[in-house]
Formats: C-alpha cells, sequence, structure tokens
C-alpha cells in the first residue's frame, strides 16, 4: 500500500555513504546492463537538485518498464562515489526495487514545490528576453517573434539532459545565446550582420522544443515528438502559423537560421553571418553551461567526468 512520506533527505544532503530512504521526483529511467548484469538507471529529483541512481537486482527489468517519467516515488540506497565518477545513490538491495514497484507517491497540497527543481530565474529572464525583442526595430519582425513566444518557451526545459534541463531551461538557453551573439557583434568591427535577425534567430532557434514536452507531475518530460520528429522540424512548421507577418526574405532567413543552427553537424550548414553567429553563440551557451553545471559537483583539486558534458574537467583549488 502506497503511503504518503514526509520529505526529511534532500539531493543537497546526499554525499558519499549517507542512506538514503525519501520521497524524489523521477525525471528518467532506463534500463541498462554492466558486466552482463542488469540494473535500473534513474535521475531523481527535488527542489535542491538532481542525481544519478542505480539499482540492482532480478526485478529492475520490471521497475524500469513500471516507472513514471515525472512522478514521485519511494528511493532507498546509499550515497556512493565511485572511483573517478561522481555522486550518485546505488543499492544492490531489492527492497529499493520492490519501494519503485509499490508505485507512484501521493502528495498533499503544495508538496509538489519540494520536487521542482531549477536554476533558473524564470520571471527575471522572461522580462529581460522581452526587452530584447522589444528593442528589434522593424515592427513586423518584431511582431512576429512575440507572437512565436508563448507561455510553454517560458517554462520548457531546452534538452533532457545536456544543457539547460530543467524548467525555465529554453528561455535561459535563448537569452543566453542572444546576448553571446549581440557581444560578439558589438566586439567585431566592420561587421554589416542584421541586428534584428540576428536577435530573432537567436530567440527562435529552438523554438519547436516547446512541442517536444509534456509536463507530467512534477517536470517535464520528452514525448513522441521530441523522438520521430525533433526540434527543427518543428520549429521550422511553427513559425510558418505567422508568416503573413514578414516578406519572403525574412521567411527564408529565419528559417535557414532554425535549420542549419547545429552547424556542421545539422542537415543543413549555415551559408549567412547571421546563421553563422547564431549557431556560435548557441553552442557557447551549451556547452559552458553543461561545463560549468558539472564543475559544481566536482570537488575542488579533482578531476572527473562531467554527467551533462560527458568531458573529462578539473575544478580549480
Amino acid at each position: 500500500m502506497v503511503i504518503n512520506m514526509e520529505k526529511t533527505v534532500y539531493v543537497k544532503d546526499i554525499t558519499n555513504g549517507t542512506v538514503v530512504d525519501a520521497p524524489f521526483a523521477v525525471k528518467r529511467a532506463d534500463l541498462r546492463a554492466k558486466r552482463g548484469e542488469q540494473y535500473l538507471h534513474i535521475t531523481v529529483a527535488d527542489r535542491t537538485g538532481v542525481l544519478e541512481a542505480k539499482f540492482y537486482g532480478e526485478k529492475a527489468a520490471e521497475a524500469a518498464r513500471s516507472i513514471k517519467t515525472g512522478q514521485v516515488y519511494r528511493i532507498i540506497g546509499t550515497g556512493k562515489v565511485p572511483q573517478g565518477g561522481s555522486l550518485l545513490i546505488e543499492s544492490e538491495n531489492e527492497e529499493s526495487l520492490d519501494a519503485i514497484l509499490e508505485g507512484t507517491l501521493p502528495l498533499s497540497a503544495g508538496e509538489d514545490m519540494l520536487y521542482i527543481y531549477t536554476p533558473a530565474k524564470i520571471e527575471e529572464n522572461a522580462s529581460e528576453l522581452q526587452k530584447i525583442v522589444a528593442s528589434i526595430q522593424n515592427q513586423n519582425l518584431r511582431i512576429f517573434v512575440a507572437c512565436c513566444l508563448d507561455s510553454r518557451f517560458y517554462e520548457c526545459p531546452a534538452a533532457i539532459r545536456r544543457h539547460h534541463e530543467y524548467i525555465g531551461g529554453l528561455c535561459e538557453h535563448s537569452l543566453e545565446t542572444v546576448k553571446i551573439a549581440l557581444s560578439i557583434m558589438d566586439t567585431m568591427p566592420r561587421t554589416k550582420i542584421n541586428r534584428d535577425m540576428v536577435i530573432a534567430g537567436c530567440v527562435l532557434h529552438d523554438i519547436g522544443k516547446i512541442f517536444c514536452f509534456d509536463k507530467v507531475g512534477q517536470n517535464y518530460v520528452p514525448n513522441d515528438t521530441y523522438n520521430l520528429i525533433e526540434h527543427i522540424t518543428m520549429g521550422i512548421m511553427f513559425i510558418d502559423e505567422y508568416k503573413s507577418l514578414l516578406t519572403d526574405s525574412q521567411l527564408l532567413q529565419i528559417r535557414h537560421i532554425i535549420q542549419s543552427h547545429h552547424g556542421i553537424y545539422g542537415d543543413v550548414v549555415p551559408l549567412t553571418a547571421e546563421a553563422w553567429l547564431v549557431n556560435e553563440a548557441d553552442g557557447a551557451s551549451s556547452r559552458l553551461r553543461s561545463i560549468v553545471d558539472d564543475l559544481e559537483a566536482i570537488p575542488a583539486g579533482q578531476k572527473k567526468k562531467g554527467l551533462h558534458s560527458e568531458k573529462f574537467l578539473w575544478k580549480a583549488i
């Protein structure tokens, strides 16, 4: 029988050797294998942070199939720091898998806030981004961008794992991208780059992600659109709803920026200065955010592989 559990242990409290028996929201879950042994790999969260967890046992596959991401479960295990690795929760006790198989935990009114993690300043970021959009000189382009920014844009994450994976992450990433791009423009002389188009491209380059996540329980989870179509195609389809506001040339340029913002790794390589600038600024925001977030979890003077960046990093003393 599933009962309400008091939240007494938070992610911030867990260190090497910490005994954990507390409710956490599950952001991701999958079945993995190590040396031929299957284990349940999940990502848990609460208002203080996010942490990986591994559970070994005969019921690992059954537990992986049963989990509903975005919901709250009882998590039993021990904080552990593997050699050369980062802190996680681990258990080889069947009790840990049984606790998950018991199902989701009910929440009392207002308790959902205990399980929502985001370092983003959602309202401040939204206000700052809107001011930058308002600075677009071309009136039709300014109205076009504003029309594309509905409420989903301000709450949606920017990714599943790599960068800005939290509520408000998409807006934060878009804001970082446009500020980086404008800083580059201000730094480089003798450039004839269309500032209005750079702002529009930076703000809208990931707009298709608002269709790739659904809010389930306390978190956003990727949906079938994320897996089958992806955000670039969705973004190009979405902006066409407001294409009557733009000239054919403006629409073509924004479509190109969205489709080429992955640079040499995308289906289309940037061909305009504006598209290249959005690509560079997007990469700077996403890469550096994953690196600095990983460094937060690394002890000073140690070299470890980051969870988000998947790069070996060293934190200065």
